[in-house]
């Protein structure tokens, strides 16, 4: 059944140049008169889109083409450029040299091999005797005079064109040297049916746009249908960014230094994020200008083992007074850090000794710059055992940074309410010729570890910030280089270490 929907442009316009005829003799001729792509055509007419308008019988007709041969003709047939100018009376082989240059040596290697011409040399003029002039003698001249018909078919075929009757006798000598052969060519004769003399073909449209829905058009017009099982191209996915390289290249180290991945929530509740860290309910960081508070939901509920939220409260209103009040722990919130992970994992192990990092988003309500993110990511790490001192964090932070290439480190102290002691890592920015804060680290506190049944272990710490990191990497000069739709540094770009 025809479905004009289904048509693309030009198919409808084939259709509709059939409409205006009975019969097709040759599809062929029908396509170069109208400017169509016959193999398009025959495709077309194949596919059974036409079943039951257009009957079609193939027939094949006898032609003519060049062989290889033929088509690796750079100089056209070897001796025609000769012979036109034999035939013009010209036979002094320099001025022959002047029109047919380098090709002269080919033009009369043929029509001497064939014992058409040969080369004599005259005597020059009196009075220099060892002056000889070398002509063109011809020992066939007829030979010579069918040779301009043979071009000239030669150059007919090349084109596409069909030979006339009088290229019978060039045709039969162009095979015999091999440079055309007869080739059978398919064509088609079409019988125009009823129904596609009275199919009404409406203007198809191919987008629907808002002027066309708010008229109320659209209901009266035919919008062309979409196959959803037609073949799209296989067009290759992007390459990662800058920011997936990097992460995967900072999972490999810590994997190969034998630590154990994890992972968190981004909706946190404050107890996690702050109070099992030993953060007091009235630190500036808990405040809205500094975290992100949640509107729906507002309050997460606490953990369910009821011993640590107890500890946890006497921890708090043991060292910093006042009442701590659930109704404070219970808010919810975007992570303000990935240190969340780590306290919920040393309540899980209890004691046990291990290693282990997480690489997640963290959300913190700062203003936009240079080197500063509302939402980017962090990387976190821990370490649980015996005997762990500062040197020992220093030892995991210079390692780590060595393996991604930093040389220019600098640590400093700093305070942090769940770790003491603790220190700031710095490293060199060349773009803006300072150090940048990459990092921060230290041992936790006991007050923090008690409560998380680790009390009697030794634990040292990090949250490193993964997009200074790469903004060192690969020298950018501004954390909003990194991230978002227009990311224009070149897919070149390779780590600066």
């Amino acid at each position: 059944m025809l479905d004009p929907a289904q048509f693309t442009g030009k198919q409808r316009q084939f259709v509709q140049q059939l409409q205006q005829v009975q019969r097709v003799d040759s599809l062929r001729s029908h396509c170069t008169q109208h400017g169509f792509d016959f193999n398009f055509i025959k495709g077309f007419l194949l596919s059974g889109a036409l079943a039951g308008a257009v009957e079609w019988q193939e027939q094949t007709h006898e032609t003519w083409g060049l062989t290889a041969k033929g088509q690796g003709l750079q100089e056209g047939i070897p001796g025609a450029a000769l012979a036109a100018q034999l035939l013009q009376g010209v036979t002094d082989v320099s001025t022959l040299l002047t029109v047919l240059g380098e090709a002269f040596s080919l033009h009369y290697g043929a029509l001497r091999k064939g014992h058409i011409v040969d080369l004599r040399h005259d005597q020059g003029p009196i009075g220099d005797p060892g002056n000889t002039i070398k002509t063109i003698a011809l020992v066939q001249p007829d030979a010579l005079v069918p040779y301009p018909q043979y071009q000239a078919t030669y150059e007919a075929l090349k084109s596409g064109q069909v030979p006339g009757p009088d290229a019978a006798e060039a045709l039969d000598w162009l095979q015999q040297q091999g440079y055309v052969a007869r080739q059978g060519q398919s064509d088609y004769r079409l019988t125009v049916l009823e129904p596609l003399r009275d199919l009404n073909l409406q203007p198809v449209v191919t987008a629907l746009t808002s002027d066309l829905i708010l008229s109320g058009q659209w209901q009266n017009i035919v919008l062309k249908a979409y196959d959803i099982q037609a073949p799209v191209p296989d067009v290759p996915y992007g390459r990662p960014t800058l920011l997936t390289q990097c992460i995967e290249r900072i999972r490999d180290i810590f994997l190969n230094m034998g630590f154990d991945e994890m992972a968190g929530c981004i909706v946190e509740s404050a107890f996690w994020n702050f109070d099992a860290l030993f953060t007091p309910q009235d630190h500036p960081a808990r405040e809205v200008q500094d975290t992100f508070y949640l509107a729906n939901p507002q309050t997460v509920p606490l953990p369910e083992d009821r011993d640590l939220v107890e500890q946890v409260r006497q921890v708090h209103e043991a060292n910093y007074g006042g009442q701590w009040t659930e109704a404070e722990a219970s808010r919810a919130i975007l992570r303000a850090h990935t240190t969340t992970s780590t306290a919920r994992r040393l309540h899980q192990i209890q004691g046990r000794d291990g290693k282990y990092f997480s690489i997640d988003k963290v959300f913190r309500n700062e203003t936009v710059d240079r080197t500063h993110l509302a939402e980017f990511h962090q990387i976190e790490g821990v370490v649980v055992g015996e005997l762990l001192s500062v040197r020992t964090l220093m030892g995991y932070l210079i390692y780590f940074y060595e393996r991604l290439g930093f040389k220019n480190l600098k640590l400093k102290p700093t305070y942090n309410p769940y770790t003491e002691p603790s220190l700031e890592v710095y490293a060199y920015h060349p773009p803006s010729q300072q150090y940048l804060e990459v990092g921060n680290s230290g041992l936790f506190r006991q007050e923090m570890l008690t409560p998380l049944g680790c009390g009697d272990k030794s634990t040292v710490a990090w949250g490193l910030g993964l997009e200074r990191i790469a903004m060192l990497l690969y020298d950018v000069e501004k954390l909003s280089d990194l991230v978002g739709p227009d990311i224009r540094l070149p897919s070149s770009l390779s780590p600066s270490a």
